[in-house]
Order: structure tokens, then sequence, then C-alpha cells
């Protein structure tokens, strides 16, 4: 139990040296396959101004950098680990005025309305505390007719894993799109997929 608890910890909030060295190339290589799904539905062109909720150990970042050329990436992460890791990952790009890196809250985004054309996060949604209001703040600060992609492991793939009892929260592909609905976006689709790891879903929204 106790190594479970601080397995759901260090995914939720990756910390310290542990989560710089250990945390990040892991989630990097367990969700590698969400985060490409998560590119492909993004659809980017290089004036986009994209922001990623939940970074973690910065894959996608750089997979969108190489396409968002002439706009803007920004990214917010609870871990302060996960934000000091990516800045110095990335450090030409956030030097260059290309990269923003802050830690914050899905709750609490902070950028003004209309900020950005996509938002996207990845398996970060069992973390937040309060769903419906992160998808209120994406919502909000996303342009009108902007994107919002989220891909997330199924709950069924997840029931039953010791970590999840220790503050994490599973959610149903229909709750997901309910509570999206509610927040405002429409036009909303999922695609099912997966991987050697388990299967995922990714749900695209417009505002």
């Amino acid at each position: 139990m106790i190594l479970s608890k601080f397995l759901a910890k260090q995914l939720g909030n990756p910390s310290g040296l542990l989560g710089r060295l250990v945390a990040a190339p892991v989630l990097n290589k367990r969700n590698s396959a969400l985060n490409d799904a998560t590119f492909d539905r993004l659809d980017l062109r290089p004036h986009d101004r994209v922001l990623e909720v939940g970074f973690g150990g910065g894959y996608l970042i750089g997979r969108m950098a190489a396409i968002v050329t002439d706009g803007f990436l920004a990214g917010v992460d609870v871990s302060p680990a996960m934000v000091a890791y990516c800045q110095e990952r990335y450090r030409s790009q956030v030097r260059a005025g290309k990269l923003e890196l802050k830690c914050a809250s899905a709750e609490s985004l902070p950028y003004p309305p209309g900020h950005f054309t996509r938002v996207c996060t990845v398996n970060s949604i069992f973390y937040w505390e309060n769903v419906p209001q992160a998808l209120a703040e994406m919502w909000r600060v996303l342009e009108e007719g902007g994107r919002l992609v989220m891909c997330f492991t199924c709950k069924r793939c997840l029931e039953g894993r010791e970590f999840t009892r220790h503050g994490v929260t599973l959610y149903e592909e229909n709750q997901v799109q309910q509570m999206m609905e509610a927040a405002g976006f429409h036009a909303i689709d999922m695609a099912h997929a997966s991987d050697r790891h388990r299967e995922f879903v990714c749900v695209a929204g417009t505002k």
C-alpha cells in the first residue's frame, strides 16, 4: 500500500530528484502512444498557439515544437520538478520566447480568454481536483472555433490497479463527453485505440 500510494503521488505530481530522473522518462515512454494520438488529432499549423495542460516529461511539447514554428507553445503542470525538467530540456525554445512553461493547476490557467487556438491534455484528468472547473478554464482560454483534444486511459484498464485508490479518479468516456458539453464544447467526437499497455480514448471538441 505504501508503494502504491507513493506511485500515485509521483504520477500525479512528480517531485524531487526522483521525479526529474525517473518519473519524466517513464511518463514519456508509457504515454507515447497517447501523446502521438493527441498530436495527430490536434491538426497543428505553424501559426497555432497551443497550451498543454499537464505536460509531464514533455514528449508532446517536442513533437508540437517541430510544427508550431511561427506560433506559440505553452504548458502548465502542477509539478515544479516537471517544469524545471522541461525548462532545461527545451531551454533554447524557452529563451527564444517560443515556449512558456508555468507551474499551475488545470483549474486555474494563468492565461487570458481566447489566448489559444489549441489546448491538449494527456492522462492528467485523473488527478484534477475539479474536472468541470478545469474544462471551463480550457474553454475560456480557447478562441472561438478553437479545439480541445483530451486523451486518457480507459477506466476499465485501470480499475483494480492499487495506485488508483490514492487520489486518482477514473472516468467513463460518456462522463467526460457530458462534462465537455456542460463546459460549452460542441462537435465532440471520440477515437478509441490501444497500445501494448492499455486501451485509451482520444476526445476532441470545439469551442
